[in-house]
């Protein structure tokens, strides 16, 4: 509501309207903050149900977390087992089948294996530095093998080994483990487990951590993912 201030308004006019425009715009701002706020309970819960899970959101390059959640996700001896023995596998057959594409300004399996190591560097110089050197060891061995074995083999070698891998990973998971990733983390474990396997076979066989007390603080998160996991299922099941 404008104010027009005539030289024939009286001034109780004057005030009136002033006042009537203060009282206008105080209802709006009460109704407005009262639409986008609303005190239901139960907004109020998905609210904070929310904040705590953003809260606890991992990054893909957070260490300590991945390392954590790929722990919690693999307690069983078999899962642990099947992980470690057959996702190196799967990657390796992945670089031997790309050697096949038709032939492209960069070679898909080099690109591949360059961007694995590039963010296994970017966690970890030394342990990352290793695993690097891997995936170069693995893109030179399927090459040398595709050249030997040509398509057609290659192709059967590939498809048995890949059935064979996920068969067992998704048993791992299915069978002993009672549970597994979901399709939204999927992305962030097919980059990080291959390292995060070895990263575990490190610190088994030579006690390496990335970093004093590396290993206490994964312990830490850990113990929180599986609370959470713990008080996910409450609630699904009451």
């Amino acid at each position: 509501m404008a104010i027009i201030y005539r030289p024939n308004n009286s001034l109780e006019d004057l005030a009136r309207s002033i006042k009537e425009t203060i009282s206008l715009k105080g209802h709006r701002t009460h109704h407005s903050s009262t639409a986008a706020c609303p005190l239901d309970p139960r907004f109020l819960g998905a609210s904070a149900s929310m904040g705590a899970k953003a809260a606890h959101r991992r990054g893909v390059l957070d260490l300590e977390a991945q390392f954590a959640f790929f722990r919690s996700q693999h307690r069983h001896p078999v899962n642990a087992a099947a992980h470690a023995l057959l996702t190196w596998p799967i990657l390796f057959t992945n670089l031997l089948i790309l050697h096949f594409l038709p032939p492209l300004p960069v070679d898909p399996a080099l690109a591949l294996a360059l961007a694995y190591a590039a963010a296994y560097l970017a966690v970890d110089r030394r342990a990352g530095a290793l695993a690097g050197l891997l995936f170069l060891a693995a893109w030179a061995a399927s090459r040398s093998l595709a050249a030997h074995l040509g398509f057609a083999a290659s192709w059967r070698l590939v498809l048995a080994t890949q059935l064979f891998c996920w068969t067992w990973q998704f048993l791992g998971h299915g069978l002993f483990e009672k549970k597994g990733p979901t399709v939204s983390e999927l992305p962030e474990v097919f980059l990080m487990e291959p390292f995060l396997i070895f990263l575990q076979i490190l610190n088994k066989l030579f006690g390496y951590e990335p970093y004093p007390g590396f290993c206490k603080n994964v312990d830490k998160k850990m113990e929180a993912d599986l609370r959470e996991s713990r008080e996910l299922e409450q609630r699904k099941t009451s």
